[in-house]
């Protein structure tokens, strides 16, 4: 297993793992039923089935595999592959904290372990999901909309909710300059792109046409992405208090979460500027609700200040 895979393995399971209490439903339980809950046109069943939970996804049945979402065929070849990222995704953005100590360390490393041994995850369940296996395949899906005033291709099935989103949007900005000012200083936006995530082997969100990357005409220095920060000569990226990076306005953010889509900017891998329909994340934390529908390993909680270890697409 290689070092990336190992910390993946040992953060996930750390938050996430091991040892539920009997009554609580599992890990992968909760997993499979909030991805059943999130597209429930392409997921007819949820259910434990040959020693794991599993769905069934137009006609395929795909398995927890440790966070890894597995077509049968592949479940013996599971140490080959990353874990997918289900990250902890907080309802607010926990107080800035400087990490220090491992963490620190681990992040300092970070990029140089992934251009040593790129991580890679099996793509096959997102790509029937989102009827996507090859780039062609993909732009057969998009379909060019205009959003925030740029214009862009998107895959069909979000059109409508962007729609929404930016309906919202714009009501908000004629009472608050903040949300003027944002969409003002708006320079690009974009979606569609056929490619993996940086320094990894992993088919990127981009290349479905579900993940959005919303930057200013002049960044003035900010810091938006944690690889260019580091790309950039700052190999304590990690430390870029949230001041000193370019973040939408939070009401913003939150009109995007209502509609199913986490935001880049509360992961310790930050990429302020992006935001991915990941609707199956919104429900397994009980983002949209009052109550958390995640229910964690006894002693942890899910809330709070905790450090985000996963990256998204």
């Amino acid at each position: 297993m290689s070092k990336f895979n190992f910390l993946c393995f040992f953060v996930f399971f750390q938050i996430f793992s091991a040892s539920c209490q009997t009554s609580s439903p599992s890990i992968a339980e909760q997993v499979m039923r909030a991805h059943g809950a999130a597209f429930p046109e392409a997921i007819s069943r949820v259910e434990e089935r040959d020693g794991d939970w599993a769905v069934l996804l137009r006609g395929k049945w795909f398995y927890y595999a440790d966070g890894r979402l597995l077509p049968d065929e592949e479940r013996n070849n599971a140490s080959s592959w990353a874990q997918q990222s289900f990250y902890n995704y907080p309802a607010e953005l926990p107080p800035w904290k400087e990490p220090e100590g491992e963490q620190a360390e681990w992040l300092r490393n970070e990029l140089n372990n992934r251009r040593e041994d790129p991580p890679k995850r099996n793509p096959d369940f997102y790509d029937i999901l989102w009827r996507a296996s090859t780039e062609k395949e993909a732009t057969a899906n998009m379909v060019r909309i205009n959003f925030f005033g740029k214009n862009f291709d998107v895959h069909k099935d979000l059109k409508d909710i962007l729609v929404k989103i930016d309906a919202l949007v714009m009501v908000k900005a004629k009472t608050d300059k903040e949300v003027r000012d944002f969409l003002n200083e708006i320079g690009y936006i974009g979606a569609f792109n056929w490619r993996n995530v940086a320094a990894t082997e992993s088919r990127s969100y981009h290349s479905y046409g579900i993940a959005i990357d919303i930057l200013p005409k002049n960044l003035q220095g900010r810091a938006t992405y944690w690889q260019w920060t580091s790309d950039e000569g700052n190999l304590e990226w990690y430390k870029v208090p949230y001041e000193k990076r370019y973040h939408p306005p939070m009401s913003v953010v939150k009109i995007f979460e209502q509609h199913g889509f986490c935001w880049g900017g509360k992961w310790s891998l930050f990429d302020t500027m992006h935001f991915e329909y990941r609707p199956e994340i919104s429900i397994l934390f009980g983002i949209n609700s009052d109550d958390q529908t995640f229910i964690p390993p006894e002693g942890v909680s899910c809330t709070g200040d905790m450090f985000m270890i996963f990256d998204g697409f």
